[in-house]
């Protein structure tokens, strides 16, 4: 199997390419899991209204714009234009949405928002650099701001593992290319002690298709 440099790479480029069929192949092909979606929209709606909200790997901009509806502003964020080209397409409240290419490691000035959104991109983490990600994200946003993380529970098993621990997927796109990509599944457990020194007031929620982690940024 690919290493973890590798895979990281071609990750980016796979979801450049899935841009245009990211929201058929995500959400609307799934019937099963929209009850899971309204909830999870609801949930989040709610821990972010009239926050000033900072949105990471903001894709084609499906959950910018259900969190744009209850929160004072948002600033989407992503790697890839395409997605951001895709997310630009959408209706959102006027004048509440700004939206950035950025890496999510390289935010450049940005400054610090009352909430923090990150979903779906917590699986394709290597596993080395958790703690990074999580210090990174969370020096975006004042302390005591809420940050909301949500990805996928494990459903299918993976196509391989790799020298790290890293669970590997193949994923293939509408025109028939084939990615490797990152996809681990992380417990509650796992979760929890991740954030120990670095958050407080934890909370999980556990849906059938997704999880929900949320939590206030620690005090500086």
């Amino acid at each position: 199997m690919n290493g973890g440099e590798n895979v990281n790479r071609d990750m980016v480029s796979y979801y450049r390419d899935r841009a245009p069929e990211y929201d058929r192949s995500a959400y609307d092909r799934w019937p099963e899991r929209q009850p899971d979606l309204q909830e999870s929209a609801r949930i989040l709606q709610e821990a972010f209204a009239g926050k000033s909200v900072l949105e990471i790997a903001a894709g084609p901009g499906y959950w910018t714009q259900r969190i744009a509806q209850t929160a004072r502003s948002i600033t989407a964020t992503d790697v890839n234009q395409s997605m951001l080209d895709e997310a630009q397409k959408k209706r959102y409240p006027e004048g509440k949405v700004m939206f950035k290419k950025a890496d999510l490691y390289d935010l450049g000035d940005l400054p610090r928002h009352d909430g923090l959104f990150g979903g779906f991109i917590f699986s394709h983490i290597l596993k080395r650099d958790l703690a990074k990600f999580i210090d990174t994200i969370n020096s975006y946003v004042v302390p005591g701001g809420m940050v909301a993380l949500m990805d996928n529970n494990l459903t299918t098993a993976s196509d391989g593992v790799d020298e790290q621990g890293n669970l590997l997927r193949i994923r293939t796109l509408e025109d028939g290319s084939k990615h490797q990509i990152i996809k681990n599944y992380p417990t509650e457990q796992e979760l929890r002690i991740l954030l120990s020194n670095r958050a407080s007031k934890i909370d999980f929620k556990n849906l059938k298709h997704f999880w929900i982690l949320m939590y206030q940024t620690q005090g500086r």
